[in-house]
């Protein structure tokens, strides 16, 4: 009898932490998913199993009423909830791994299995006393078909394997090893009660132990993944702050790019003699001095707006900006600079500020330099494929075998522009010159599909609209 008691001192210390465990599911956990209500359910029935089995070793050989009742109840109920028990196992895994059609055929077949099984035990209780008798004296009594039950346990625990082995490749090693261990104690467990016959269940501690380690691992799993998925999104953090500062360094550079953009649009020279010629102007030709002004305002207008916009502008547009710009110019040098516009189509966008630097190079480093100063043209076509614009010269030209380093000019605007065009319209920048008769810039503008219908090839009288070196 002491060892009754002291087994049923073990499972009261079972039947305390398979409770604490159900509630730190439903209190701590906060269950969000199948498994975890299994095993939360599962918990609870192990908690109840085994303090049935407590009844039983208190109740069973007293002879008293009370200890009637409640040692029947006991044993009926300790029979039922392992049934119970590994059927809700078998559902675990399944949850657990998340498997498939397999899975869930012998997850069903359990549960009938389970049924049946704990049919036939009613039906002993009651009436056949197939598998136990309770006499009279309330002295329990293993009948000969005691042991068929426990074949009937092991084939519910065969089924437990089969439904393991089915999910194998969805679980990890430590988990797959955690679940087998609810097959593999208890079952040592039962060899161990058909050997010593003790008056008390071992499988159901079996069940406790096992189902408490199962707990453990896949607690200790998930704390694991919750740690791994806080470094995960520490170094997602991490890669955005890097991102965000790659960004931030490019926005300054874009910023900065900008910035020099347009300051090389607005040289401080250029500045100055357009301040000198409307204060001149103030004093001989008011009139003549509100023109500039108005002019010069819409130069800088336009010089600023392309710092907070970087949007394609219609060719009008830059147009404009460009005759405001020699406009301003040709008060300078007025009869050393002659003006053409020869503008063909008109209809199309290109990035802002990208002509008129080109009218600045051809006015500062071919008129300027010219003794007999020149003629500086401004041309539109197109042919089926492009637009084309040219800013012609026919001042000193200059020698494009030369380095750029002995050309006497400032590359930077010209630089600008070339990547500007290339990047925002996948167009092209051509310089032609012959030192001594002129220079030639030709911006090239794809078409887009729909304008591209506008000139049949047919309809256009030049083959090649680019000019050849020298031209």
């Amino acid at each position: 009898m002491e060892v009754e008691y002291l087994l049923a001192a073990f499972e009261i210390w079972g039947i305390l932490i398979c409770s604490g465990i159900g509630i730190y599911f439903l209190v701590v956990r906060k269950i969000n998913n199948r498994a975890d209500s299994v095993m939360c359910i599962m918990q609870f029935v192990t908690a109840a199993t085994l303090t049935f089995d407590v009844g039983v070793v208190v109740s069973q050989n007293v002879d008293e009423p009370w200890a009637h009742v409640v040692f029947r109840l006991a044993m009926l109920a300790t029979m039922l909830l392992q049934y119970l028990m590994v059927a809700l196992f078998v559902g675990y895994v399944k949850y657990l791994a998340r498997a498939g059609k397999a899975s869930n055929a012998v997850a069903t077949f359990t549960y009938y299995f389970a049924a049946g099984c704990a049919l036939t035990s009613i039906i002993s209780a009651k009436y056949t006393h197939w598998y136990y008798l309770i006499d009279e004296h309330n002295v329990y009594h293993r009948q000969p078909l005691y042991n068929v039950a426990l074949v009937l346990i092991g084939v519910l625990y065969v089924l437990v394997v089969l439904q393991i082995i089915i999910c194998t490749k969805r679980l990890m090693v430590k988990q797959i090893i955690s679940l087998l261990l609810y097959v593999t104690i208890p079952f040592s467990m039962v060899v161990l009660q058909v050997i010593f016959k003790p008056g008390i269940g071992l499988t159901n501690i079996g069940m406790s132990i096992s189902l408490i380690i199962i707990f453990i691992v896949n607690n200790v799993r998930i704390t694991y993944l919750e740690e791994a998925l806080n470094k995960k999104v520490l170094q997602q953090n991490m890669v955005l702050l890097n991102q965000n500062k790659v960004i931030a360094e490019k926005k300054e550079e874009i910023e900065n790019l900008q910035l020099n953009m347009v300051l090389t649009q607005m040289q401080p020279h250029f500045v100055f003699n357009v301040l000198n010629i409307i204060y001149y102007l103030c004093a001989k030709d008011t009139k003549l001095a509100q023109t500039a002004i108005d002019r010069f305002s819409s130069y800088l207008r336009a010089n600023i707006d392309s710092l907070v916009s970087d949007e394609l502008a219609p060719f009008s547009k830059e147009l404009e900006h460009v005759k405001n710009y020699l406009d301003l110019e040709k008060l300078r040098f007025d009869e050393d600079l002659q003006i053409e516009y020869d503008i063909g189509p008109s209809d199309f966008h290109i990035p802002m500020l990208v002509v008129q630097p080109l009218a600045e190079n051809a006015v500062k480093h071919g008129i300027a330099k010219s003794t007999n100063g020149g003629k500086i043209i401004i041309r539109t076509i197109e042919d089926f494929e492009n637009f084309y614009i040219y800013v012609v010269d026919n001042g000193v030209g200059f020698d494009p075998n030369k380095s750029r380093a002995y050309d006497g000019r400032s590359h930077i605007g010209i630089d600008n522009v070339r990547f500007r065009i290339e990047k925002r319209v996948n167009g092209e920048l051509d310089i032609f010159s012959t030192k001594g008769k002129g220079t030639t810039a030709v911006i090239t503008i794809p078409k887009l599909p729909g304008e591209k219908a506008k000139v049949r090839p047919d309809d256009d009288g030049e083959e090649d609209a680019k000019p050849s070196a020298g031209e």
